[in-house]
This record gives C-alpha cells, sequence and structure tokens, in this order.
C-alpha cells in the first residue's frame, strides 16, 4: 500500500473521528491527481516564520491537501532559527481557517544508518533529542531480522523550533533483511505561528 492510500486512509478515519471538519481534497484536475506547489527547478521555498494564506497559495481554506511531487523534488523551509532543506517524495499539506496549518514531507533513504544519519543532522534544527535519533540505527539493525508479530518497527521525536512545532517519524519493515529501507515522516506544525500573530 503506497503512503498516498495511507494518508487517505488515516484522513478518512480522522474525518469520522475529529469533529473540526477536517476533509482531504486530493489534487484539481492534474495528471498525478495532485495540487501544484513546486515551481522552477522542482523546488518549493516557504517561510513557516510567518502565516501562510491558503488562498494565496492556491489552497482550500480547511482541509488536507495530497501535493503534486516532481521527481526530485527539494523542499525549503524557512524555520525561526534557521532553514530546513532536503528532497521529498510525498507531501500533504494541511490548512485550518484559511492558513497553513501543518505541512508533511516523505520520503524514503536506503536503511537504518542512513536514516540516523539525516534525523542526527537535522536534530538541532528541528529541536529533537540528537542522541535518542541516533539510536535508530539499533532499533533498525534489530528489525532487519526480527522475528516478532509487528510488521513494521517504528518511532516517533518530538521537538520544536521557536513557535514551529516538529515531529521525525521512522518507519521501516521488520524482518526484511539487511538494507530494508526506511520511510521518514517529518511534520512541522505552524498553528502557534498563525495564533500568535493573530
Amino acid at each position: 500500500m503506497s503512503v498516498r492510500h495511507v494518508v487517505l486512509a488515516v484522513c478518512a478515519v480522522l474525518v469520522l473521528t475529529v469533529t473540526t471538519g477536517c476533509t482531504v481534497r486530493v489534487g484539481d484536475g492534474d495528471d498525478d491527481g495532485g495540487v501544484e506547489l513546486f515551481g522552477e527547478g522542482n523546488s518549493m521555498q516557504w517561510d513557516l516564520t510567518r502565516p501562510l494564506e491558503a488562498e494565496t497559495l492556491g489552497l482550500p481554506s480547511d482541509q488536507m491537501v495530497i501535493v503534486s511531487v516532481p521527481d526530485d523534488a527539494t523542499v525549503s523551509l524557512t524555520l525561526p532559527t534557521g532553514t530546513w532543506s532536503g528532497r521529498t517524495e510525498e507531501m500533504t499539506v494541511t490548512t485550518r481557517h484559511g492558513y497553513v496549518d501543518q505541512v508533511d514531507l516523505y520520503w524514503t533513504e536506503a536503511d537504518g544508518q542512513a536514516a540516523a544519519d539525516r534525523m542526527v543532522a537535522d536534530a538541532d534544527l528541528l529541536g529533537v533529542d540528537g542522541a535518542r535519533v541516533a539510536e535508530w540505527a539499533e532499533t533498525s539493525r534489530w528489525a532487519e531480522t526480527a522475528d516478532v508479530n509487528e510488521t513494521r518497527a517504528k518511532d516517533n521525536y518530538n521537538g520544536a523550533n521557536g513557535e514551529v512545532s516538529t515531529a521525525i517519524r521512522p518507519s521501516m519493515a521488520i524482518g526484511q533483511g539487511t538494507g530494508t529501507p526506511v520511510r521518514l515522516w517529518y511534520k512541522f506544525y505552524v498553528r502557534d505561528v498563525v495564533e500568535t500573530a493573530g
């Protein structure tokens, strides 16, 4: 099952259980079914230190949107103490009351060590515990050969950079042998940025 289908399934559950009226929008008629936000050079640059108006970006007011992500896409997000930049394979943007509320980026690293290295490199900027994310390398080595009932090894590391809250969520299949790829999910919450500015 692709991440796109997983995201849709998760949001479908949220739509049924959350009373905020979240809905999912999958695109606006382009070939891939996603909203176009990337520009020249397959890149996108957003400043998360200030409120981003949904309408200005061509986004709906109160929805989760699955974004059309081109090949070799890169995203740069300005945070209060610096700029995070990286590639992404899939992306969703959630809007709330006319503003961007959350940005989610997904991509795959070659194996557990590569994922741990990337998370450690990002730890200070994202305000997460670098020592904790470094432990993912050991978790992934265990997961490669583990014989347990679970199908995936997952973790969650929360942090913050000023008013931008962050989370890193690695996930990998269990028992698939050496070199099992790791899916990374980076989350950027900007609700506090919007509410402070208001």
